[in-house]
């Protein structure tokens, strides 16, 4: 039975690399250069729990969507972010720092239109 997690609730971040931005380089050189920026932020240490970044990969032979039988998704980078609270969450990402690297990540990595957030709770069917 899967259980309602109430010690936890996450941010996710959905990105599109703008065109010509390979996924390679984005792990490479901005995902790095954008890791230490974040956790150097001081709201990020004091709120946030875990804030990890993933790049799709591109060296499999086929996609899990191909293999799956899904439609390939145009998104290929994601974002996770685990708080005790939404508030907390907000408060972090919404700081004049962590907006400055946002701002740097939609000039080199993606676009508005292409850069999608949600906030949710958290499902747990296996936790090992």
């Amino acid at each position: 039975m899967a259980s309602l997690r109430t010690d936890r609730v996450r941010a996710v971040a959905l990105i599109k690399n703008k065109a010509g931005v390979s996924n390679e380089d984005t792990i490479k050189g901005a995902a790095a250069r954008l890791m230490e920026r974040v956790k150097a932020i001081p709201l990020i240490q004091k709120n946030i729990l875990k804030y990890e970044l993933t790049v799709k990969v591109d060296r499999l032979p086929t996609t899990l969507a191909h293999d799956l039988g899904l439609k390939e998704t145009d998104f290929t980078m994601m974002i996770l972010i685990e708080a005790d609270s939404h508030e907390k969450i907000r408060e972090a990402l919404t700081s004049p720092e962590y907006k400055e690297i946002i701002k740097g990540a939609l000039e080199h990595i993606t676009t508005v239109d292409d850069y999608h957030w949600f906030s949710g709770e958290i499902l747990t069917v296996i936790d090992k």
